[in-house]
């Protein structure tokens, strides 16, 4: 959300797009983030898609609620749909982070803050290793990403009329032109 406040300073409302399908915890982690929200006045609501039939019903509630931008949680099924999905952040004039680049090169969305996938990826083939030479899988320590990626669409940026911090342009990982 700290990403969110420095993009877009004025947004005091922001659409939260989940899957409840797919990211059951979305209902506990809006309210999650909602509860630390609260001191700086900023509004978190929960929108829904299943499938991409049902993005207009989410956008048109977000326009009647009058969203400052949204946050897209990442999914397999709005993965799929990056590209319709970023036509109706486009059309709603909402700036949007997402969860991966990937989201920023085909839909057009504003930044993504997450976790490296590939280094996710890489650490796949060790813990297979590890249990195919008889260490059982509950002992092996939980591990999470330990390097997250800023990447900030400039072009995105400019469609929308918003002007990025040179701070955050200087910490982005990548700065998409």
């Amino acid at each position: 959300m700290q990403l969110f406040k420095d993009l877009v300073p004025g947004a005091r409302r922001v659409a939260v797009l989940g899957n409840p399908v797919t990211l059951p915890a979305n209902r506990s982690l809006v309210k999650f983030l909602a509860d630390h929200e609260k001191p700086s006045s900023m509004e978190l609501r929960l929108y829904e898609a299943r499938v991409a039939a049902e993005f207009d019903v989410a956008f048109d509630a977000m326009a009647r609620d009058r969203m400052d931008g949204v946050l897209v949680l990442g999914d397999a099924t709005f993965y799929a749909e990056r590209v319709s999905l970023g036509e109706w952040c486009r059309k709603g004039r909402l700036p949007s982070i997402w969860g991966h680049k990937s989201y920023l090169l085909d839909g057009g969305g504003l930044a993504s803050y997450q976790s490296d996938f590939s280094e996710i990826f890489r650490r796949g083939p060790i813990l297979v290793d590890k249990i195919l030479r008889g260490i059982k899988p509950g002992d092996i320590p939980f591990e999470r990403a330990s390097k997250l990626d800023l990447v900030v669409n400039l072009k995105a940026a400019r469609a929308m009329g918003i002007t990025v911090p040179q701070a955050l342009l200087l910490s982005a990982d990548e700065v998409i032109q």
